[in-house]
Formats: C-alpha cells, structure tokens, sequence
C-alpha cells in the first residue's frame, strides 16, 4: 500500500521546483541577450531586427523549459533512489524496524545521574548575580 508523503518530502518537492524555475529563468534571461546582443547594440534594423528578437524568445523558452527538465528529472532519479535504498530489508529484524520507523520519534532527555546535583530554581544562571531578574 501507497504511503502518502511526508511534511518533508512535499516541503522538499516545493523548494526544488521553485529552484528549478528560478535557474531556469536566469538562464533563459542569459541566453535572450545572448541572441539578441545584435539588437541592443543597435546594429540589426527592420526584419533581421524582428529574426533577432524572434530567435532569442525561442532560445530562452528551450533554455527554460531544459533547466526546469533537467533539474527535477535529477530530483526525482535522486529521490527514487533514496527510496529504493530505504526498502532494502538489512535483516532478520527488518520488520521490526520498519515498524520502528514509523512511529513519530521524540529526543530523549537526559537524567541526572545519582551523583548529580541538581541546580536549585532560586539560584542565580550566572555567578556574581543576585537574582535571576539582575
């Protein structure tokens, strides 16, 4: 059965495709002036003007559109692996563990040990200090 993703894999698809848009476009803003450097130069007029600037639209959309392919197809080959790798039973107990995966955890604190001593609350956090409020 299909487990739904977690906060963090749909937290981790967001920022990759807004980082897939955003190189995207600065590529494909790169690659518009790169074809159009003749027409702000001033030196393409007329109809070549209009080839220049229909070129460079062209461009950036391919640069665009590639960027935006390559970098979520590399997320997803990353992630599918990530995957596969986690399903690979290590062993024996290998249930016990995926049972023990899924349980949400929770840090532990760390008791004192029978000769610690415990801080009393009155006692101020830094020495030379009065009270707490000082």
């Amino acid at each position: 059965m299909h487990q739904g993703r977690t906060s963090a894999e749909r937290d981790a698809r967001t920022v990759e495709m807004i980082y897939a848009a955003f190189t995207g476009a600065l590529l494909a803003a790169a690659g518009f002036l790169a074809v159009c450097g003749p027409v702000l130069a001033g030196d393409a007029h007329g109809a070549a003007r209009k080839g220049w600037l229909t070129g460079a639209v062209v461009a950036a959309t391919a640069a665009f559109c590639w960027r935006v392919a390559r970098t979520l197809r590399r997320f997803e080959h990353r992630l599918s692996d990530t995957d596969a790798d986690a399903r690979q039973p290590d062993g024996p107990d290998s249930g016990a563990q995926e049972a023990a995966d899924t349980e949400p955890r929770v840090p532990r604190q760390r008791r004192p040990a029978a000769g610690d001593r415990e801080r009393p609350p009155d006692q101020p956090s830094q020495p030379g200090r009065t009270s707490p409020d000082s």
